[in-house]
């Protein structure tokens, strides 16, 4: 039989705690209202409303950002660089990785650009950088049903996190901890197995309120949290960063999920709080009102930045992980001394809201009592706006980006890992590039098999 402190050691894969879980806020390039490009002056605002928010002891001071370029430039580096100096905002870098190899040449370039202009002002804030935002979903046969946008090859997103770990080696952060960020469906499917060997730590972004092919009440959302997170432990054995998560305040019903700020107050006080200071959180969003609220509005201070429920978490009853509730695991794998982050589907240019449609891990992941697996995760035709912006669900990079030319960093011709020439994902059918992205997989049914085994091995000791 298999033992407790055996599936919490699965668990809690790579075993020791970080010194320090930062505790911030997603942040687009762009405002809701028309997309326009943000500058210092608006980063500088919010990372200080984040600091300065009732209740909360300035611990909201870190920021996960989408993109290293300054809208419409191609590749000067983003004012919210200068900003988090000036307000002492720790950094989860983002490098946009779903508009082709110029795009993430550029990306390293403005990042290059920001260590050379501001050295260690700036570096020594940066946490961690994600190689990529849910760019596995896009492109997986779920996503690309949903139509949610252009996404990339697990060969892809190795090859470039292997270009910006060779960029970064003769700087400040060259062991800086690299991730990628992306949904519980894509970290259990086996055919995106070259990302997760390429990184440190990955990044889960996790929505009960979109799960609506099941019960999705606020009741049930925190059981639905916590099967995405455990089972993205499981099947990745690295540390899970808790890139993105919320409750909107107004929107359409989802199935069981309503939209309000009631509800919206339960979720953070039995998810956020139970997250806040134990797990690397990155709570989306501050401010979705921009001044215009889009449809479905995630924002937790309104168009006049007051807060729409209380934050303080005095009076929250946190729900912790069922299973993994001892310590929140650290990658085995992060080699570096730093502490880590990343992501966001922001096109440098327009990046604001990536409104992919958000994926439904078909039923309850972790209940998993029974042998069979779950079923076969389905998506929703909602979007989801992301980070300022649009808000279709069919987004790709905007043609007032920066310019897909080639730039000062130069990218050796290497051969794409694992499964061949990496291509650009058909919008209509199918894996693309014959690829089985998808998550039904059979990779992804052996996976989930494996881990019912072992988690109702735990439910039955």
């Amino acid at each position: 039989m298999v033992g407790k402190s055996t599936v919490l050691a699965v668990l809690a894969a790579a075993a020791s705690v970080n010194a320090e879980n930062y505790i911030g806020f997603n942040y687009g390039a762009t405002k809701a209202n028309f997309g326009a490009v943000k500058v210092y002056a608006d980063f500088k605002e919010e990372f200080e409303i984040a600091r300065k928010l009732a209740g909360t002891n300035g611990k909201f001071n870190s920021a996960r950002l989408y993109t290293n370029i300054q809208g419409p430039s191609k590749d000067d580096p983003i004012s919210a660089f200068q900003a988090a100096i000036d307000t002492k905002t720790t950094l989860l870098l983002g490098i946009w990785c779903s508009a082709g190899q110029d795009i993430v040449t550029n990306e390293i370039n403005a990042l290059v650009k920001a260590i050379d202009k501001f050295g260690t002002k700036f570096t020594d804030l940066v946490v961690g950088l994600s190689v990529g935002s849910e760019d596995l979903y896009r492109n997986s046969v779920m996503g690309i049903e949903n139509k949610s946008g252009i996404g990339a090859q697990p060969a892809e997103i190795a090859k470039y996190i292997q270009q910006t770990r060779k960029a970064l080696s003769g700087t400040p952060l060259k062991s800086v901890p690299i991730g990628h960020v992306d949904t519980w469906t894509a970290w259990v499917n086996g055919t995106n197995q070259a990302v997760i060997d390429a990184v440190d730590w990955v990044g889960s972004d996790a929505y009960p309120y979109f799960q609506s092919t099941m019960a999705n009440s606020i009741k049930d959302a925190p059981k639905l949290f916590w099967d995405a997170y455990n089972v993205t432990a499981q099947a990745t054995g690295k540390e899970v960063w808790i890139t993105e998560t919320g409750w909107p305040v107004q929107g359409k019903d989802m199935n069981l999920a309503k939209a309000n700020r009631e509800d919206a107050q339960t979720y953070w006080n039995e998810i956020g709080c139970a997250l806040f200071g134990n797990y690397k959180t990155w709570w989306y969003m501050l401010r979705d009102a921009d001044p215009n609220a889009p449809e479905t509005e995630f924002g937790v201070v309104d168009a006049n930045l007051k807060p729409y429920y209380d934050l303080t978490c005095k009076n929250a009853k946190p729900v912790p992980s069922p299973v993994a509730n001892s310590t929140p695991s650290s990658s085995s794998a992060a080699s570096s001394g730093k502490p880590s982050s990343t992501s966001g589907p922001n096109s440098p240019g327009k990046d604001g809201k990536d409104a992919s449609s958000r994926p439904n891990p078909g039923s309850s992941i972790s209940s998993l009592s029974t042998s069979a697996p779950p079923s076969t995760p389905t998506a929703d035709s909602s979007n989801r706006s992301k980070p300022s912006g649009t808000s279709k669900s069919n987004y790709s990079p905007s043609a007032s980006g920066p310019s897909n030319t080639a730039s000062t960093y130069v990218v050796e011709s290497t051969p794409a890992s694992g499964t061949g020439a990496a291509a650009k994902p058909a919008q209509t059918t199918g894996a693309p590039g014959g690829v089985s992205n998808s998550a039904v997989s059979s990779g992804v049914a052996m996976g989930l098999v494996a881990i019912n085994a072992i988690v109702a091995a735990f439910f039955l000791l």
